[in-house]
């Protein structure tokens, strides 16, 4: 295998998604990934397997939380992109009997606006770590409104109705601070029904994902072993687990936020050969 080249062990696997980039499958369908660490020499490796270049683009994406970070210790990350708009990643379903505390927010009530019971908190076992066949499900929302409705769920709070399709005025009414702010420069090729994005952010980090499209939760199994042949094609190491750009964000310039995000379990320590869930993008 390649020397310097690694490949998350996780695969994260993203229902509903839409949105993500120009020539993004529909909304409703599933998205089943991994990460990997590349070299110069990889775009080399996918031409020899017939890859083609479908983009070349630069976008900045910028993320909102509340002041105590409410949303993302739930593991909702709210992100508006450049020519995307808003998208609001969540997990699936809430763990039962889980909610939302935070003693910060019990004595605040944002913007005097009315306070409704919490919602649910979500949670997601960590359950198959270390696994190569491991999953990690996360819902991405791009209808405005239901944005809006998850984020005022989470948050126990009533927005008035000229608010619930205008994500940015809800996150101004909410007090939601932008907490996270990079270009990223992404090449997307294609091999086969597979696509290949190599990020490079310009914070100096850059990461690598193979990712398929599939319609059932049936065809996940086999979505995965498509996308790990195609590593092993290009000498990706599956037992290195690889951490998303948000992950390294945080560690580099939020060290507050990335600690309590760790501690909630929400994500791993950037280094440790564990980490295989909350790898954000």
């Amino acid at each position: 295998m390649a020397t310097g080249v690694a490949c998350s062990a996780a695969a994260a696997v993203c229902g509903s998604h839409a949105g993500k980039d120009a020539g993004s499958p529909a909304s409703g369908s599933i998205e089943v990934e991994q990460k990997f660490l590349f070299e110069p020499g990889t775009e080399e490796k996918l031409a020899a397997l017939g890859a083609s270049l479908a983009g070349n683009v630069s976008f900045r994406d910028q993320y909102f939380d509340t002041p105590d970070w409410r949303l993302t210790l739930a593991d909702y990350w709210l992100r508006e992109r450049e020519g995307t708009g808003w998208e609001l990643k969540c997990p699936p379903r809430p763990l039962e009997g889980a909610t939302v505390s935070s003693p910060a927010a019990e004595s605040r009530n944002p913007r005097g606006l009315t306070q409704v019971p919490a919602a649910p908190l979500p949670l997601q076992p960590l359950g198959g770590a270390g696994r190569p066949d491991s999953a990690t499900q996360y819902q991405e929302v791009t209808c405005p409104r239901d944005i809006v409705a998850h984020v005022c769920g989470l948050l126990g709070v009533d927005l008035a109705a000229s608010c619930c399709g205008d994500v940015a005025r809800a996150v101004e009414k909410l007090g939601l601070e932008e907490f996270a702010s990079f270009v990223t420069r992404r090449r997307k090729y294609r091999v086969r029904e597979l696509c290949v994005d190599l990020d490079e952010a310009d914070f100096g980090y850059a990461v690598g994902e193979v990712e398929a499209v599939v319609r059932r939760q049936e065809d996940v199994p086999e979505a995965l072993e498509r996308i790990q042949e195609l590593g092993r094609q290009l000498g990706f190491d599956e037992k290195t687990r690889v951490p998303g750009k948000m992950s390294v964000y945080l560690h580099k310039f939020r060290p507050a936020h990335y600690e309590s995000l760790v501690r909630a379990g929400r994500l791993r320590k950037v280094g440790d050969p564990g980490a295989t869930r909350g790898e954000k993008n």
